[in-house]
């Protein structure tokens, strides 16, 4: 289970989150819409401590952590709960696809070498990359690369998997595959996180939609909720123009 409570952050005299709270419970699939630049990437990047909050408590798994009073070893104990998709992938360069996805498994779980390929080979294998193993991700499409993203994120056995927009950086052709291996992962209750301008996607995937704006949690509620039925006037602008242009 995840719970955020009073969670804020500030950049210098900019509020960029404003008492966030929420709970999300194991095997739920959570998705964040709203205007880009209202916080939404902020919040999930403070989810995992990539950015440090300025107030709050993150519970994740077995981990608590108070924005405040917070730890070294209590970053890295929360960090392990979590795992995270970033939309410009972010792979090593010069690792093969089968490397990328077994590195932290060896690095930060300890896990003997060949066992980690092995489950890295496996992984690839689930997510349609088994001709892609020993390549590079400059041999790779967008789509591709993002794949291994995943994949390296369900490596990392963490509790809920972190998404940040992760198609919005490939092009029209390449979206397709990459939410087809999150629409699985959700089958299968993955606990997932996305923050996503994908309508569709929030629509057919989503347990609960958390419509976000001007760093504020504006609504939540299941996608016929949001979509269909919202009570926030904010929210029902922003669904009437998200749904015109998808």
């Amino acid at each position: 289970m995840i719970k955020v409570s009073n969670l804020s952050k500030k950049f210098a005299d900019l509020a960029v989150l404003k008492d966030i709270n929420f709970v999300v419970d194991k095997g739920d699939i959570v998705v964040i819409i709203g205007p880009s630049g209202t916080g939404k990437s902020t919040l999930l990047r403070c989810l995992n401590y990539l950015e440090t909050p300025t107030t709050g408590q993150i519970h994740i798994g077995d981990v608590t952590i108070d924005a405040v009073s917070h730890k070294a070893k209590e970053v890295t104990a929360l960090r392990k709960q979590s795992s995270f998709v970033f939309q410009n992938y972010s792979l090593f360069a010069n690792k093969t696809a089968l490397q990328n996805v077994a590195e932290s498994l060896i690095t930060v779980w300890k896990t003997p070498k060949s066992e980690a390929l092995a489950t890295a080979e496996s992984i690839l294998i689930k997510v349609g990359l088994t001709d892609k193993l020993h390549a590079y991700p400059s041999q790779l499409s967008g789509g591709q690369q993002q794949r291994i993203g995943i994949a390296r994120a369900m490596a990392a056995k963490g509790e809920v998997i972190l998404f940040d927009e992760p198609t919005s950086a490939l092009d029209p052709e390449w979206v397709d595959e990459v939410l087809a291996v999150m629409k699985q992962l959700a089958v299968e209750r993955q606990t997932m996180i996305v923050v996503t301008h994908e309508m569709q996607f929030a629509k057919e995937v989503a347990d609960r939609v958390i419509f976000m704006e001007d760093g504020y949690i504006v609504e939540e509620g299941t996608p016929q909720q949001i979509f269909e039925q919202p009570e926030h006037h904010r929210t029902r602008a922003f669904v009437k123009r998200a749904l015109k242009q998808s």
